[in-house]
């Protein structure tokens, strides 16, 4: 999983860099995030790279104004993957 989280860090420092104390944050809060969805059955290191990036965006930049009064990006990809009970637990 740490390939996964370096991924998703570098991916995500390419558009938006972040200073040495925000990666380290971000690191353990992704760290947490992709590991819950491993133990609710997600392994795919292309899905997990994408809802890991959804989620940095959201934590760093807040939910899309867009869509403000609708699910976030992380109840999206939750819902929309079958991770109902990691979703459950996340709110």
């Amino acid at each position: 999983m740490n390939d996964v989280v370096e991924r998703i860090l570098n991916a995500y420092q390419s558009m938006r860099p972040l200073d040495a104390e925000r990666t380290a944050d971000s690191r353990q809060k992704i760290s947490r995030y992709i590991e819950n969805l491993a133990s609710a059955g997600q392994h795919d290191a292309e899905q997990l790279t994408i809802y890991g990036l959804a989620y940095l965006t959201e934590l760093h930049e807040g939910p899309d104004p867009r869509f403000i009064g609708c699910q976030s990006a992380k109840e999206l990809v939750l819902a929309h993957s079958g991770q109902r009970e990691l979703l459950r637990n996340w709110r």
